[in-house]
């Protein structure tokens, strides 16, 4: 099955979402997958493929153009940090989680055991 069969171009939408995106870069186009309807952005400025980013919206949205605006190549740096903080704050959570769950089970066998 060849591309143009694959995907429609979105030209037009009721929030006019493409033409926003068309502002943060004049090379962007919009693509729906036929049979998913799952939407993504490309670009003709993208060397080997034009796919950017494939949003996680099946509609077009104000969410779209924060998304788009969020995972630009210029705020990589910026992102990955986010990732790794997120990450980091997870991890801390995790953890302390876990002492949390130890502490009562030891609590528990103390309090069976007679401990004080």
């Amino acid at each position: 099955m060849t591309d143009i069969l694959k995907y429609e171009e979105v030209g037009g939408d009721l929030y006019s979402i493409v033409r926003r995106l068309k502002e943060i870069d004049e090379t962007y186009f919009v693509l729906r997958e036929r049979k998913s309807g799952t939407l993504s952005v490309h670009s003709m400025a993208q060397k080997g493929s034009t796919h950017c980013v494939t949003l996680p919206y099946k509609t077009l949205d104000e969410r779209a153009v924060d998304f788009v605006r969020r995972t630009r190549r210029e705020r990589a740096d910026e992102l990955l940090a986010d990732m790794k903080r997120e990450a980091e704050k997870t991890e801390r959570q995790r953890i302390s989680a876990a002492m949390e769950s130890a502490a009562a089970r030891v609590g528990a066998a103390h309090e069976k055991e007679g401990i004080c």
